[in-house]
């Protein structure tokens, strides 16, 4: 397994806050339209869809993108997770459990470790492990 692989869990989080922050964008702008939900059907314009129709679509496609990354995050978390049962060295696999599943900062590491492992002995570790693991 390579540092990308063990690394996919936290970018494919920070995508979905992403995601999840532009669909509040959107509910929010949707929100803000001025149009009186009579049950008529109106245009702003000569087109077939309304802004608010064309939004209410983006608003739906942007959920099931989100439940799409949210399944490729657990398949994702599933793949590094075998990959750290099988590191032989505890203290490694908790290093690689907080940091890549969990997404822990070294700080917040050290506090969850207390004295096995303070923050910059946790980074080294953790990239002297990515540094000369390079499969599996």
């Amino acid at each position: 397994m390579t540092k990308h692989d063990l690394e996919k869990v936290y970018w494919l989080k920070r995508e979905l806050k992403m995601w999840k922050q532009r669909l509040e964008e959107l509910r929010a702008d949707i929100s803000q339209d001025t149009i009186a939900p009579d049950g008529m059907p109106h245009s702003v314009t000569n087109k077939i869809s309304s802004p608010t129709e064309s939004k209410a679509v983006l608003l739906v496609d942007h959920e099931a993108l989100i439940r799409g990354k949210e399944a490729e995050i657990r398949l994702a978390v599933i793949e590094v997770e075998r990959f750290i049962l099988s590191v032989e060295d505890p203290l490694m696999r908790m290093i690689l459990e907080y940091r890549c599943v969990e997404c822990l900062t070294w700080k917040q590491m050290e506090d969850r470790l207390g004295n096995k492992c303070n923050a910059k002995l946790c980074e080294k570790k953790y990239h002297n492990f990515v540094k000369n693991t390079t499969c599996c």
